[in-house]
C-alpha cells in the first residue's frame, strides 16, 4: 500500500490537484503492481516563503 507525498507551491486549483492525484495513482499502481485503491496520494500546498532552494526563499526567485 504505497503512500506518495507531493509538496508543491500553493496556488494550484482543485482540477490540477485532481489530475495530479489521478496520474500519480495510475503510475504508482502500474509500477508497484497493486490496485489503484491501495495507493494514497497526499498533496501539500506550501507557501513560497516557506520553500527554499539554492539557499534562497522561492518567494525571492
Amino acid at each position: 500500500m504505497p503512500v506518495v507525498n507531493v509538496n508543491w507551491w500553493k496556488g494550484a486549483g482543485e482540477q490540477q490537484r485532481r489530475e495530479l492525484v489521478e496520474e500519480v495513482t495510475k503510475t504508482v499502481s502500474r509500477i508497484a503492481g497493486c490496485p489503484a485503491a491501495a495507493v494514497t496520494v497526499i498533496v501539500s500546498d506550501v507557501e513560497q516563503d516557506h520553500w527554499g532552494t539554492g539557499g534562497r526563499l522561492a518567494a525571492d526567485l
